[in-house]
């Protein structure tokens, strides 16, 4: 394949990867190998949607050097690795998928399957954890691939990182894995609790009996009313469930809006960066909002994109909008949690994560092992965040 054809090749892989719900946003990357030498890869905090074949990075295998002014993703360094490693794999994605997240978090050194998946054989060895974009986590993976038999290593605390011959290969690796990680969760869960049945998308009753005790009678059902707005000049604009839609005039007497809208002014009021709200019921979600914890990062996507923790606070307007001056999320005590971005699409990218973190917090509970990342590594993370990797989206005028 010559190097137009992979840059295109990797262009709509990025878009199959953000319509499939493998990554969130810019988060994941993908590669093709073009040469013995190099492999084409996404560039560096670049909206999948918007990429064509020019903004697809070449980058040599032995020494990661590149030309131009456009910056290959920081993981380049992973593909690098699978590429040395085998001279059959030509293709290679990295995702955040949702299952594969979630067994990453919890301190296995692999998985064993009860029978063979295509692409991964009956075992998946996890990676020692590392920072994003470090040698540490270059590294883990490569001395993970020494030990696999398959084409998916899971990076702790991190995600997945899938490859094969070819694109369709690499995909059906990524679909497998989720299958394979369900597969390996329900199996342990109906042995720590010595039933004959597992339904993920039941997940507040797979909580653990302590934090189930933490439940309160009258609790908001999950078909509650599911809201989400969006800031305009004079006001905001607040969708419910129902489609239907009211606008919110900025100013406008506190008695004469309900305790929705008064919150929502709130978080505008307080917080100029914010521009979209999602208020969210999420059957992730509203475990951990009765439980009434703090939630840490269990995931590095966690701690660069929503912050360092998430408290869970009473449902007072002013308390929340104060709560999201240092995280773009705050859990509601017996009532979801209030995810918030820039865009509509920074604030779904922040469910989509609260999702899988708060997943992994009830998995880890579960089987014994709820450990996240660590205070330094999360601050450090979401520094670098803010300070350089926001900055740079912004400056393209794009969506993290």
């Amino acid at each position: 394949m010559n190097e137009i054809q992979a840059k295109q090749k990797v262009v709509d892989a990025g878009i199959r990867l953000v319509k499939s719900g493998l990554i969130a946003r810019t988060w994941g990357n993908v590669s093709c190998r073009i040469s013995d030498s190099h492999f084409v890869i996404t560039p560096s905090g670049r909206n999948y949607l918007s990429l064509t074949a020019d903004d697809i990075v070449t980058v040599a295998i032995k020494d990661l050097n590149y030309t131009g002014n456009i910056k290959p993703s920081s993981e380049k360094g992973i593909h690098a690795e699978i590429y040395k490693y085998s001279e059959d794999i030509n293709f290679v994605i990295h995702t955040h998928q949702e299952n594969a997240s979630v067994v990453s978090t919890l301190g296995l050194d692999k998985i064993t399957m009860n029978c063979d998946y295509t692409f991964l054989g009956n075992e998946i060895i996890c990676a020692s954890y590392g920072l994003p974009g470090t040698k540490k986590l270059r590294r883990g993976v490569s001395e993970a691939l020494k030990r696999s038999k398959g084409n998916a290593i899971i990076m702790k605390n991190h995600g997945a990182v899938c490859f094969g011959c070819d694109d369709e290969e690499a995909f059906k690796t990524a679909s497998n894995l989720e299958k394979a990680c369900l597969d390996f969760i329900s199996r342990q869960y109906k042995k720590i609790k010595g039933v004959d049945s597992f339904d993920a998308d039941k997940i507040g009753k797979i909580m653990p009996s302590e934090m189930q005790n933490a439940q309160h009678e009258g609790s908001v059902d999950l078909i509650s009313t599911y809201c989400s707005s969006e800031r305009k000049v004079e006001g905001f604009i607040l969708h419910l469930k129902d489609s239907e839609s009211v606008f919110v005039r900025y100013g406008q007497s506190m008695e004469k809006i309900n305790e929705e809208e008064q919150i929502h002014n709130e978080i505008y009021a307080k917080n100029k960066d914010i521009n979209y709200i999602i208020h969210t019921y999420s059957s992730d979600i509203l475990p951990i909002s009765r439980a009434y914890i703090t939630l840490y990062p269990l995931l590095d996507d966690f701690a660069q994109i929503v912050g360092t923790k998430v408290k869970t606070i009473v449902k007072k307007p002013d308390e929340i909008a104060n709560a999201l001056k240092h995280t773009f999320a705050v859990i509601i005590k017996d009532d979801g949690a209030f995810c918030c971005g820039v865009s509509e699409g920074d604030a779904t990218a922040v469910e989509m994560i609260m999702k899988k973190n708060c997943k992994a917090h009830i998995f880890g509970e579960l089987f014994g092992e709820v450990k996240p990342i660590s205070w330094f590594d999360s601050k450090l993370m979401r520094v670098v965040y803010l300070k350089k990797y926001s900055k740079q989206i912004r400056s393209n005028k794009i969506e993290i």
